[in-house]
């Protein structure tokens, strides 16, 4: 591997300059900024350890960035390394509407966000008409309706230019794996250079470990067990250890280049200070490899190797791409499979203009714990008593299925409301309708005391587990 030429620096080492005893950086919380010079060693001679990010962000990024970070790894190629977990998450999240259809489910999104905006505009100006009582032959109504008109056509105008921009960045071929042209980079990048994964008997025993460092806080991947089952959480601790494991094997300085900029990583910048990997890691790496960790973001490892890197060109707008896509969790799964405040706010707007009822017992749902039983679903829709609920689910299907081909939903979320069976022994009767826990603070968060929200519960209790039939699928 060749390196630009580069002025010789000052030794940085941690015995440089040191008398016998202790120094000024012998303690666990102590830093020392890297330079120049450790940043060319480890290229040269250390591991490069990838997260899932890095790899998934070759799905997300433009033509231009995907170019620049394969020409980068390329030139790094005898120094990767990538942990199984790594591997495990990338194939499981690789399918995700905002991995592999990154391009075209952003433009989705931005065109629903840009048709909401008009429609808003257009409500309001109609709601003021009417209040002032303005008549449709005046000439300001005309005015009014040029300009909304106009309106109209600068959405639609914005709509076609991000369409037409997410076609030209969409990856063909991603359909398949033989075609798919980031697999076809990474396979022989990355051949070799994949860790083993950890024998059933020592994965289980990992997760427990990480369930016991994230009670005690313990980096990394403790924010994880906030909001993800146990297995799931584990993933950054199971990452870290074979990391650890391998950089035990091999005594060399690790440079992780991971997005995932969570505080169970990253010491958080501050002020002037970059950021910088948690002093718990540096340790724990040097005390059982005996080695520095070195950690940078996908758009710092361009910036870098830039500089560093004989022959090599990236342009900054690959950087800036990148800087953009920061973030991105490695369990783009999870991510993807909640409802996030402003897809479900969207999605109750959605029912209450068209299927108010469901509104309504959607609401009434959050007010009584994630339950709402059959009387109140009578009611609250103004249903005569002979009315059956069979079907009653299907506008929320049909309205989830319109949200996501619009961008608005990702299609992972879980399904907004369940149908509750009656006894076993009547068990088409639909007893009530429950909505996923997930759900419960955020509908409370908007709704809570607003025109939707129940005076009072009463929802009724949910039926003991050994009276419910099993849930079918109501669409």
């Amino acid at each position: 591997m060749a390196f630009k030429d580069d002025p010789a620096e000052s030794g940085t080492g941690t015995d440089a300059g040191r008398g016998l005893g202790r120094g000024i950086f012998d303690c666990d919380g102590a830093h020392q900024s890297p330079r120049k010079n450790d940043y060319e060693r480890v290229f040269q001679s250390g591991m490069v350890v990838l997260d899932t990010n890095v790899l998934l962000n070759l799905y997300r990024s433009n033509a231009r960035t995907r170019q620049d970070t394969l020409a980068v790894l390329t030139k790094l190629r005898d120094r990767l390394w990538v942990p199984h977990q790594v591997l495990a998450e990338f194939w499981r999240n690789r399918e995700q509407k905002s991995v592999r259809h990154h391009h075209s489910t952003k433009a989705k999104e931005t065109s629903a966000a840009l048709e909401r905006v008009r429609r808003s505009a257009s409500d309001a100006v109609d709601r003021w008409v009417k209040d002032v009582r303005l008549k449709h032959d005046e000439g300001v109504t005309q005015r009014i309706n040029e300009s909304l008109s106009a309106l109209t056509e600068t959405v639609e105008e914005l709509q076609g230019i991000i369409d037409g921009q997410a076609e030209r960045d969409a990856l063909e071929g991603t359909a398949e794996t033989h075609s798919d042209p980031v697999l076809m980079e990474l396979e022989p990048l990355l051949s070799g250079r994949i860790g083993e994964p950890l024998p059933t008997d020592e994965y289980d025993k990992a997760v427990q470990t990480a369930q016991k460092r994230a009670d005690e806080e313990i980096p990394p991947g403790y924010e994880d067990f906030k909001t993800k089952p146990a297995e799931r959480a584990a993933g950054d601790y199971l990452l870290w250890l074979q990391l650890l494991q391998e950089a035990q094997r091999r005594t060399c300085d690790v440079l992780l280049v991971t997005g995932d900029v969570k505080k169970d990583w990253w010491q958080q910048r501050d002020g002037d200070i970059p950021a910088r990997p948690r002093a718990e890691l540096v340790v724990e790496l040097r005390e059982q490899a005996g080695v520095r960790l070195y950690m940078l973001t996908p758009a710092e490892l361009l910036t870098w190797a830039e500089q560093l890197l004989e022959g090599l060109h990236v342009d900054k707008d690959s950087v800036d791409d990148l800087e953009q896509l920061r973030g991105a969790d490695r369990d783009d799964d999870e991510a993807e499979e909640g409802w996030s405040q402003q897809s479900l706010n969207a999605f109750i707007e959605q029912l209450v203009v068209r299927y108010p009822a469901h509104a309504k017992v959607i609401v009434a749902a959050a007010a009584n714990g994630g339950f709402v039983d059959r009387d109140t679903v009578y009611a609250l829709a103004g249903y005569s008593p002979d009315r059956q609920l069979k079907g009653f689910t299907r506008p929320v299907s049909t309205v989830a299925r319109e949200l996501e081909d619009l961008g608005v939903l990702s299609g992972e979320e879980p399904f907004l409301l369940h149908t509750i069976y009656g006894s076993v022994t009547e068990p088409s009767w639909a007893t009530g309708f429950r909505i996923p826990d997930e759900t419960i603070p955020l509908l409370r968060e908007s709704f809570e005391g607003g025109q939707l929200w129940p005076a009072f519960s009463k929802g009724g209790a949910e039926p003991a587990e050994e009276d419910k039939a099993p849930e079918r699928d109501e669409s």
